[in-house]
């Protein structure tokens, strides 16, 4: 856990920060003393708006189409078009909703190209 500059206001030993979900939390070792806030640097936060578009990674063009309609639920038309014509499958999303697609369309063999660039990590934590 990063140690904080700020001393604890109990005992005046160093305090631990550590995240954990949207919460961040410091705590003093020495005495036990504890406080929780909202964590500002968690990705539900961020308002940037982001474009994202799919990529196929090691499947058929095909079988990309397919995927996408279903994950998706559109027609495959409409899913043939965003694949051929490098069409947004979201456009003005939140950094959550950029997290959600691809835990939707990463297991589909999906990834994502964001714009502008993606700082968050894409994993399962969130």
């Amino acid at each position: 856990m990063p140690i904080t500059d700020s001393p604890c206001p109990e005992c005046g030993h160093p305090q631990a920060t550590r995240t954990q979900g949207m919460s961040l939390i410091a705590e003093c070792a020495h005495c036990g003393w504890m406080v929780a806030t909202t964590n500002p640097n968690h990705p539900f936060h961020d308002r940037t708006p982001y474009t994202v578009r799919a990529r196929a990674q090691g499947i058929a063009r095909g079988t990309a189409i397919a995927r996408l309609s279903a994950t998706l639920g559109t027609g495959v038309p409409a899913a043939r078009a965003i694949l051929d014509q490098d069409l947004p499958v979201a456009e003005n999303v939140y950094a959550y909703e950029v997290i959600r697609l691809h835990k939707l369309l990463w297991p589909q063999g999906l990834s994502l190209q964001v714009t502008p660039e993606f700082t968050w990590e894409l994993d399962d934590s969130l």
